[in-house]
């Protein structure tokens, strides 16, 4: 694990201490065993049992089987059991099995949280200031007149590069805009690419070669130095994050109209609104609108979606309760926006789906 990794699970479990004040309460159908599957994260098998997943180091408390729950591989079965009247996950040993040697294991440990997911994210993605992005240099093209740049190609840029210095090569995939107060919260960029800058032509005019390729590069894509911006933020024990007005989920954070476990989502919230690293939410599944107007109009009931234009212009529908559906995990926090890990859910988590405040009593109502 990259000392990264080990420092963000280390500080997931020095913070755990400040969250076991109440009982741990175990999930209605909870298993009594489980089989660590290939792709499991301790949040997932936790899940399985509690209702507030994000207690799970106290599973693995007072456990001399699983001191360092890191230490759990895909193909372990783990047993519930009960230690002064609180629930504890143990390593059950197959019946007559005499283990002759320490095993070695091929598959990697079983993670705390998708940290694979994060940094496959902000390793591509950033959100910056339209400003940012205005001022940055930019590729005006090739000495062969191509409009897509090849690797190891060399190329000219509008701007002042620092020759020897690696960037970063992006490209706008849109304006984050709240659909509440109509304010601009961001803009999202995508890296297509990295170039090594080679010289300073004259003032404003730079040649760079192209060193990598995630997608096309084309001219005018943008140029931003690869040094850390914060985007990753080390993590904090999971805990409910602070209550939020009119929170929803703000766009998709790759392509596509929709994501489900492991995706990650923009939310219109940021640090300005109190957030943090390691905030959890839930997002709820808007409930349909209905018109209901007895026998005094049409004398039957109509969803919103199917109304005619006669129901609609009448006023508007009654909603029905939304339905939780995921849980989000904050990991990449701006001052207006922040990105976060969809860490489970029962259907597909869309734009504009609202989210809600997590409680001890877990996602389920």
């Amino acid at each position: 694990m990259k000392p990264q990794g080990r420092l963000w699970l280390g500080l997931l479990l020095a913070s755990s201490l400040g969250a076991q004040a109440r009982p741990l309460e175990l999930n209605d159908a909870y298993p009594s065993h489980y089989l660590v599957r290939q792709g499991d994260t301790l949040w997932d098998i936790s899940a399985r049992f509690l209702r507030s997943p994000w207690q799970w180091p106290r599973l693995w408390r007072a456990n001399p089987q699983l001191s360092d729950p890191h230490a759990i591989y895909p193909g372990d079965e783990l047993r519930l059991t009960w230690v002064d009247g609180q629930p504890r996950l143990v390593r059950a040993e197959p019946a007559g099995v005499v283990r002759l040697s320490p095993r070695v294991r091929v598959a990697p440990a079983v993670a705390t949280i998708p940290l694979a997911a994060i940094m496959s994210f902000t390793d591509s993605h950033r959100v910056l200031a339209p400003e940012q992005l205005v001022r940055a240099p930019y590729i005006l093209g090739e000495s062969q007149g191509r409009v897509i740049m090849n690797k190891d190609e060399s190329l000219y840029v509008r701007g002042q590069l620092n020759p020897g210095e690696t960037y970063g090569v992006y490209r706008s995939q849109g304006e984050l805009t709240d659909k509440f107060s109509r304010a601009e919260l961001g803009l999202k960029a995508v890296q297509v690419g990295t170039v090594l800058a080679r010289e300073q032509l004259e003032e404003g005019l730079a040649r760079a070669t192209v060193s990598s390729l995630r997608q096309e590069m084309r001219q005018g894509d943008r140029l931003l130095p690869l040094a850390a911006d914060g985007a990753i933020a080390a993590f904090h024990y999971p805990r409910p994050g602070p209550a939020l007005d009119k929170a929803y989920i703000l766009a998709m954070g790759q392509e596509g109209a929709m994501t489900g476990r492991h995706g990650v989502v923009f939310i219109n919230k940021g640090s300005e609104d109190g957030l943090g690293a390691g905030d959890l939410y839930r997002v709820l599944r808007p409930g349909p609108g209905v018109y209901d107007y007895g026998d005094s109009a049409l004398a039957r009931l109509s969803y919103a979606d199917s109304a005619s234009r006669y129901l609609r212009n009448t006023g508007p529908a009654v909603p029905l309760p939304a339905i939780p559906i995921a849980r989000l995990l904050v990991f990449s926090v701006h001052p207006r926006v922040s990105a976060a890990l969809v860490l489970d859910s029962d259907e597909p988590v869309r734009p504009h789906f609202p989210l809600d405040s997590v409680h001890d009593a877990g996602l389920w109502p």
